[in-house]
């Protein structure tokens, strides 16, 4: 991926694209911020705009040194992460970067690092890099990338030019969805689940696919309408399918409850970007809103910034529980009452 095509982080590309433009590129970065919003896709479109023959300063993406670069087989452009128990960069990976960075660059102009999850770093790995994140053989960069950044030593933070990658607003996200061609209904409900991030916005886009197009958009149609229906029949009807459901899955997949919650918490997922949605347009901002193509949303707004702030509370006290090990049928009961008492008015 070029810098020019990376989306919803147009800070960080202009400030790369300038010390590139500039001659002012740092020997090393810290490109940090939440998982899954294309850190390690700015570091590969640094390396095709440094190392890019047909496109120098910008890369073209489709030269064979940018398909290489993308493919992640250029020697010049190696990227570590955790090898070692526990999850851990450890010391050996550490020397495997020293002595790339004290040599010049295989074939290419420039050599870019990349060091994914870089504050698994344990500390003796940590340490062997300090020289060389201060005084790397000239042609070489070195990009860590993380979103845990204070997990990091302070020295190596000193030794690093930060570059702050942000969360990916709603429109970052149907424009990522619509260039990977994805139907754009699914693309909406995979953005209310991702929480700002790319790679799961497309995890829960393809997971749609496994389900059918309607699959996660019928579940919530169907614990919405538990919610709005007076009287406990319809929650009860709906404890009910989900149960139904997760002994289905068991005969799929012998871990039941796994199954089970996973397919519950994307639907309260679901449900909380709804409630959100609504709650921005509640609040004058429906420009935030990602699922109020329909009229579900808007509805809801009606309610009031009050009654649907508390909703959310109920609803995110519902993903504790479930992170918890309660169980989902219950806690989708509870959640479904809870529900109730803000929407339906007592006759």
């Amino acid at each position: 991926m070029r810098l020019s095509d990376l989306i919803g982080q147009d800070a960080a590309r202009a400030a790369l694209l300038r010390a590139i433009a500039g001659g002012h590129l740092a020997h090393a970065y810290l490109f940090e911020g939440p998982p899954g919003i294309g850190k390690r896709n700015a570091a590969l479109g640094l390396a095709m705009a440094l190392d890019c023959p047909a496109a120098p300063g910008a890369g073209c993406g489709v030269c064979e040194v940018c398909r290489r670069i993308e493919a992640g087989i250029h020697p010049d452009v190696p990227t570590f992460g955790p090898t070692g128990a526990g999850g851990q960069i450890v010391v050996e990976d550490a020397k495997a970067i020293l002595a790339l960075a004290r040599t010049r660059p295989h074939e290419a102009a420039a050599r870019v690092i990349i060091v994914v999850d870089a504050d698994t770093l344990n500390p003796n790995a940590a340490n062997c890099l300090l020289k060389t994140l201060e005084e790397p053989l000239a042609g070489n960069h070195l990009i860590l990338c993380t979103s845990a950044p204070d997990r990091l030593l302070p020295t190596i933070r000193s030794r690093t030019q930060r570059i702050r990658f942000r969360q990916l607003g709603a429109a970052a996200l149907l424009e990522l969805g619509h260039t990977r061609g994805l139907p754009a209904g699914r693309v909406e409900i995979a953005a209310a689940l991702a929480d700002g991030s790319a790679a799961r916005m497309l995890e829960a886009a393809a997971a749609q696919e496994d389900d059918g197009e309607n699959g996660p958009a019928q579940a919530l149609g169907d614990l919405r309408a538990a919610i709005t229906t007076p009287g406990a029949a319809g929650v009860f009807d709906l404890a009910a399918s989900l149960a139904s459901q997760k002994d289905r899955d068991k005969d799929k997949d012998g871990d039941q409850e796994k199954t089970a919650k996973g397919g519950v918490a994307l639907l309260i997922g679901l449900l909380a970007g709804l409630y959100r949605d609504a709650l921005a347009i509640a609040a004058g901002a429906p420009e935030l809103a990602v699922l109020n193509a329909g009229a579900e949303a808007r509805a809801l707004a009606a309610l009031g910034v009050d009654r649907l702030g508390r909703a959310l509370a109920a609803i995110v006290d519902t993903q504790i529980g479930l992170a918890a090990n309660v169980n989902p049928t219950l806690a989708v009961e509870r959640l479904a009452f809870a529900l109730k008492r803000q929407e339906v008015r007592a006759p």
